[in-house]
């Protein structure tokens, strides 16, 4: 889970960490923060996050001001504010807020957060892009294995395949760490629909294949055995 903190008190990103960290040993799984202390920076970032924790008061851009430009940019994770000041909780609807915590943090009603987020994301995660048809939604677990093509990326599917107008990077940034890998330089594979491997390529469901890179060859062997031990899956 890719996780942003932005908040302009180190304290409270520190004890925002802390109450994180103990969430991801409960939960057994893996957590990314990547830390902002202003609305702009987060803005600005070209990183993509499942869950923004977006405190509510801050210099210059406040947390509904910061959430408004993300929203504007068709930016839709899911963002769960933070504040010391309960009645500021209206103004955050406007912006589609999934939850509202009050400073200090209670810890179940942190954890039941995260809890309701994966339990919606579980049901279904979509990924919107650009084509040159225009814009596609596409189901993540749709998703077989992407392919760099210069400066765009071919996302093959279960239904077809799709030119990205994005590059390789961005994709993977975008995808879930713990049900992707980047194999190659120019290969991100799907765990699950992987068939079978050697030491050089990987074979899809779809029979097509994608290359293994040497240096990433050991680290794609002990993501992909802790995959199939995590979901029990009957797999090469």
């Amino acid at each position: 889970m890719n996780i942003a903190i932005c908040d302009d008190e180190n304290y409270w990103r520190e004890t925002l960490t802390v109450l994180l960290k103990e969430y991801k040993s409960n939960r057994h799984i893996e957590l990314y923060i990547t830390y902002f202390s202003d609305g702009l920076s987060l803005i600005k970032s070209s990183k993509t996050f499942d869950v923004i924790f977006m405190d509510y008061q801050m210099k210059d851009l406040n947390g509904v001001e910061t959430a408004r430009e993300l929203r504007s940019a068709n930016n839709n994770c899911i963002i769960i504010f933070i504040s010391a000041f309960p009645n500021t909780a209206l103004d955050t609807f406007e912006v589609d807020a999934f939850r509202f915590l009050v400073k200090p943090i209670n810890k179940e009603k942190l954890f039941k957060s995260l809890d309701d987020y994966q339990k919606q994301a579980e049901k279904e995660r979509f990924l919107i892009f650009k084509t040159h048809d225009g814009t596609i939604k596409i189901k993540e677990s749709d998703i077989i294995y992407c392919e760099a093509s210069q400066k765009h990326t071919i996302i093959h599917t279960v239904k077809c395949a799709y030119e990205i107008h994005i590059n390789i990077k961005q994709i993977e940034n975008r995808l879930s760490k713990e049900n992707f890998f980047r194999c190659h330089k120019a290969y991100i594979v799907s765990f699950f629909h992987i068939s079978s491997h050697n030491n050089t390529d990987i074979t899809m469901d779809n029979q097509e294949k994608a290359y293994i890179s040497r240096n990433s060859l050991t680290a794609f062997r002990e993501a992909f055995k802790d995959y199939v031990l995590k979901y029990n899956l009957e797999r090469v």
